[in-house]
């Protein structure tokens, strides 16, 4: 399998990993946001220490980076905002509509290619995802729910502007410094949210840097460097194995049952995932037989 396809599953299965730490910590969403963002920035100092190269660190980041932090950190408390005013069923399945936003996009900006194909594989997938969801949505929102809704529709626009930016990132050519500059600008937004939140204690710790490691400096790091070199619609389409992930991490750490219709989900995002890689790596196969 192409090494950019296994980079953007790990990094979906490394964003699947926040949902638990939050549930097994008990760190409030804000307190956890800004761990994952902060301790992953340490994570990837650590890396490029460890392959000596410090230098790409000391290119100035240009402002197409320092609005993907910004745009980062604004999904992430977007929908943490959204979730406490409506449903998080809704919540979700309004950020999960990015991945397919983005790639239709993408077919308009950046001339990628949407066919039919790959367009219908993307549809199966959010279908997929609706079946793990158990099509449990408020369809009529009371007043008091519309702020969760604009906050829900902002978190879709920025995720997409973020998974966008990413796939054309300009002048940098470090993914290293990339990731580093997004997640500390990304801290940085999240810090005046804390407020008076104490510093973690000793039984915090290991929480506090498993946020930082898995859905922090892996997720984003392996993003970054997938979205540079996959197709918006093939990481789209993989992007649905992280609600996956979710429901099976569930079913095994926590005993929740999973309904036939939610199996159903799960085996229809990992069709679609698996054929629209069989579909990016025809023409790669084909150039290399030429």
């Amino acid at each position: 399998m192409n090494l950019y396809l296994i980079f953007a599953l790990i990094s979906a299965v490394s964003m699947a990993s926040s949902g638990v730490i939050a549930r097994m910590s008990g760190l409030a969403a804000a307190e956890l946001t800004f761990y994952r963002l902060f301790v992953g920035a340490l994570c990837l100092l650590g890396l490029v220490l460890l392959l000596g190269k410090q230098a790409e660190l000391k290119q100035k980041p240009d402002r197409r980076i320092v609005l993907n932090g910004i745009l980062l950190a604004s999904f992430m408390l977007c929908f943490l905002k959204a979730i406490s005013f409506i449903s998080l069923a809704n919540a979700i399945m309004l950020v999960y509509l990015a991945p397919a936003l983005a790639a239709i996009a993408a077919h308009f900006l950046f001339h990628e290619k949407l066919d039919l194909a790959s367009g219908l594989l993307i549809v199966l997938s959010f279908l997929g995802f609706a079946m793990l969801q158990q099509f449990k949505l408020d369809l009529v929102l009371t007043e008091a729910q519309w702020p969760g809704f604009v906050y829900g529709m902002l978190s879709l626009f920025t995720y997409t502007g973020f998974l966008l930016a990413n796939r054309h990132s300009g002048q940098s050519e470090s993914p290293l410094q990339r990731a580093f500059y997004q997640l500390m600008i990304g801290a940085l937004c999240v810090l005046p949210f804390l407020n008076a939140t104490p510093l973690p204690n000793i039984d915090e710790l290991p929480w506090v840097f498993l946020a930082g490691f898995f859905p922090g400096f892996l997720a984003i790091y392996l993003a970054i460097i997938a979205l540079e070199h996959l197709p918006t619609r093939v990481f789209g389409t993989l992007a649905y194995i992280e609600p996956v992930a979710v429901i099976l991490a569930g079913w095994w750490l926590f005993q929740e049952k999973l309904s036939l219709l939610q199996v159903g989900g799960v085996a229809l995002i990992l069709l679609a995932g698996l054929v629209q890689s069989v579909l990016h790596q025809q023409p790669a196969r084909e150039r290399a037989a030429a």
